[in-house]
């Protein structure tokens, strides 16, 4: 839905020209179906809503998000066809958003903070591709890590509406950082060993070397603690995940 707050970001921007909007409110449903106008919409909005959900898809998203900073979100999506689809090409965005904001607009719900066109990508049946993004994390989001949402969705490769939505998923914060992931690049590999093992024996000299990072995702068993219980775990992460 697009509507009027004074708030606006360039990818919102572009997706609002993407669908040549006019008039506020105009909403939009998997790319295929308009409304315009606030009277009698949740009716509607519902009726729509159930159409999406009863159209059939044979594009998968798989999505996980961590931090690689205390500022800075790392978006992973791996994107297929399942094996009985049909080939396509998609469009795929990715975006940042921020439910209950702006302020001062109760209304307002996951509202985009920023976005990415990805570009187009070209699968056959039982295909599948990566991608990444990463997206910093402003005072707002680090305020509110609970309403931090990533989305990533697929849409035909069109120049405007309509332009079906294939398929979309989701992630809601909080974020953390990965597990074992001792360096903060982003991995859990073996980059990770003396920083792992810095953490166990001197953790406030891990804290001066890896000022941007928490030592907790070094808490391998998840026992609420860094100590040498994560050590058989740590291995295990890194020589089979």
């Amino acid at each position: 839905m697009v509507h009027t707050s004074g708030w606006t970001t360039a990818w919102g921007t572009e997706r609002r020209y993407f669908y040549a909007l006019q008039y506020v409110p105009t909403a939009e449903w998997d790319g295929w179906y308009e409304y315009v106008g606030s009277d009698n919409v949740y009716n509607v909005y519902h009726q729509a809503y159930l159409n999406c959900l009863a159209r059939p898809t044979d594009v998968t998203i798989d999505l996980t998000a961590y931090k690689v900073a205390a500022n800075q979100l790392k978006v992973v999506a791996e994107l297929g066809v399942e094996a009985g689809g049909s080939g396509k090409t998609m469009r795929v965005h990715m975006v940042l958003a921020l439910d209950h904001w702006p302020p001062g607009y109760d209304w307002c719900r996951d509202s985009v903070k920023a976005g990415q066109n990805k570009g187009d990508i070209a699968l056959n049946p039982g295909e599948s591709a990566l991608l990444t993004q990463e997206f910093s994390l402003d005072a707002d989001c680090l305020a509110q890590p609970n309403d931090v949402k990533v989305v990533v969705f697929a849409q035909e490769p069109l120049a405007g509406k309509p332009a079906q939505v294939y398929n979309a998923n989701f992630l809601h914060g909080p974020f953390g950082f990965r597990k074992g992931d001792l360096n903060c690049d982003g991995l859990a590999d073996f980059g990770d060993i003396n920083p792992f093992v810095l953490a166990l024996t001197n953790p406030a000299a891990y804290a001066v070397q890896f000022p941007n990072c928490d030592i907790n995702t070094g808490d391998i068993n998840e026992d609420g603690y860094v100590n040498f219980g994560d050590i058989n775990p740590f291995v295990r992460l890194l020589t089979n995940p």
